[in-house]
């Protein structure tokens, strides 16, 4: 099914596109179309619209292969949007074969002519096979859409350069050139003037004009308002105001009891493991876990709702775990009175566009913790450091020009590097270890295992407290409450 609505769409956007490019045209100059129209592959799931366009061009419109191929090439560029090997679609030859007979004959085709002109370069036979695009039993789309288009880019500086050195290495030593990199991009349209217009109207008032919506470089005029404490006191109403209303929302849609004067800390992102929201849900257990046993005072604690918004594939066993985990700590901590009032969590379930808008404007902490060298960018860090939130997160991702662009002083830096975390792994990485050296991860790790989220029952978590005994905690730490105001208002203006 997946692969029919693949090839539906794209088989149906090339159509469109002669027909709207080329009007009444029965017999058009195809060898124009890239001049007209460049389909970007997002990602692998479009890329049967190579082989696609291959066929009309020389099955429907007469052109031999190698102006087809010329064509073709022009006509796609490929964004990569992941690190990861699996998330690169690998679709079985034999089920190409049933379904698209004819496109598989066209990737042998493309494979031959790929592997000849490899041999050509001189690439060495094994390097030969390790790029092939058919290999006799299935289809690598990502090696497809790297020869098949005209360009590859990653989505943030970080992720362009792993994928040259690692994912697609052997593509960008022999095509150096094709590669390039476009960081993801928010509008601030959506996520700023209409999601959050008091901002927006403080940001135009601060700034003296509303063009910043079109060019946010402008935003660098606000800098010297984070010395203002009279802006920064406004800047701080916006976001209470937003916190209420965003607690309103939570109230009517989800039946959640929001204290709009807590701070709130928000962590949204797919749900995987290298995400590591487990690792955020067992800081949560630590933190619980203090105030339970008196290492420290409920009345010490600064109050916090921790907010979590995700979605995880169907099939995704421990993600899944992940989750009714995350809703059974809420539902023990929230009705715990020794923590009432200093410690929430929710859940608000099918994350989408509508509570998007409503729950950046009104946090004040984000989370980006990847494990470094896994994000590939991420626009939810962007969309909250718009919002004047401000962000814990790795070197990872778009947070490394985020960081950049905002100033180190203004971003809490959270775990180890992509080189650090390379050096782990090549000198031994031993899970265990961590969790007998820290006392706090244990007794974490060691609640779930006791059946403490699962009405007692020790094995309903087990997978995952066995693979989580790889996690480490990490705290942030707070500054005066206008310092921190400063902070906000400096996470949303880009440095020179």
């Amino acid at each position: 099914m997946r692969l029919e609505q693949q090839y539906f769409f794209v088989s149906a956007s090339i159509h469109d596109a002669i027909r709207v490019f080329y009007p009444g045209q029965d017999k058009p100059d195809l060898t124009t179309f890239p001049d007209k129209i460049v389909f970007q592959l997002n990602d692998t799931h479009p890329v049967i619209g190579i082989p696609e366009l291959m066929r009309i061009l020389i099955d429907e419109y007469g052109y031999d292969w190698d102006t087809a191929w010329s064509i073709t090439t022009k006509t796609f560029n490929y964004t990569c949007h992941t690190l990861l090997p699996e998330a690169l679609e690998v679709w079985p030859a034999s089920l190409i074969g049933e379904l698209l007979p004819r496109h598989l004959e066209i990737i042998e085709k493309i494979n031959a002519q790929f592997e000849a002109e490899l041999k050509a370069k001189g690439v060495a036979a094994d390097a030969i096979k390790d790029m092939a695009i058919y290999t006799g039993d299935a289809v690598r789309m990502a090696y497809l859409a790297t020869y098949g288009g005209s360009h590859v880019n990653g989505v943030a500086e970080l992720h362009s350069q792993l994928l040259k050195d690692v994912t697609l290495k052997n593509f960008s030593d022999v095509y150096p050139d094709k590669f390039t990199n476009v960081t993801n991009g928010v509008t601030p349209r959506r996520f700023v003037k209409l999601a959050n217009p008091r901002l927006s109207d403080l940001i135009t008032e601060g700034l003296g004009t509303d063009k910043w919506v079109a060019d946010l470089e402008l935003l660098k005029g606000l800098e010297p308002l984070a010395a203002d404490d009279e802006f920064v006191k406004k800047f701080a109403a916006v976001k209470q105001a937003n916190k209420v209303d965003f607690a309103n929302y939570a109230k009517r849609e989800y039946g959640f009891d929001i204290d709009p004067n807590t701070m709130i800390n928000t962590m949204v992102k797919r749900l995987h493991e290298y995400k590591r929201q487990a690792l955020k849900i067992l800081a949560v257990i630590a933190r619980y876990a203090d105030i339970k046993s008196g290492k420290i005072s409920a009345d010490d604690v600064m109050p916090r709702t921790i907010v979590f918004g995700a979605k995880a594939a169907p099939g995704y066993y421990l993600a899944k775990q992940t989750i009714q985990l995350i809703n059974n700590v809420a539902r023990v901590i929230n009705n715990d009175p020794d923590v009432k009032g200093k410690l929430n969590v929710y859940f608000p379930w099918n994350y989408n566009i509508e509570l998007a808008m409503n729950l950046i404007p009104a946090t004040d902490l984000d989370e980006q913790i990847s494990q470094a060298g896994k994000e590939a960018s991420g626009t939810g860090n962007m969309k909250f450091a718009l919002n004047g939130a401000m962000t814990v997160g790795t070197l990872d991702g778009a947070n490394v020009e985020i960081r950049e662009r905002v100033g180190a002083e203004n971003f809490f830096l959270f775990g180890m590097t992509v080189d650090e975390v390379d050096a782990l792994y090549a000198e031994g990485y031993e899970p265990k270890k961590y969790y007998e050296a820290d006392p706090r991860l244990k007794a974490a790790i060691d609640m779930v295992s006791r059946g403490a989220f699962s009405n007692g029952d020790r094995n309903t978590y087990a997978p995952l407290v066995a693979v989580n005994r790889s996690l480490h905690l990490g705290e942030a730490h707070w500054a005066s409450p206008l310092t921190v105001q400063r902070l906000r208002l400096c996470a949303l203006t880009p440095r020179a």
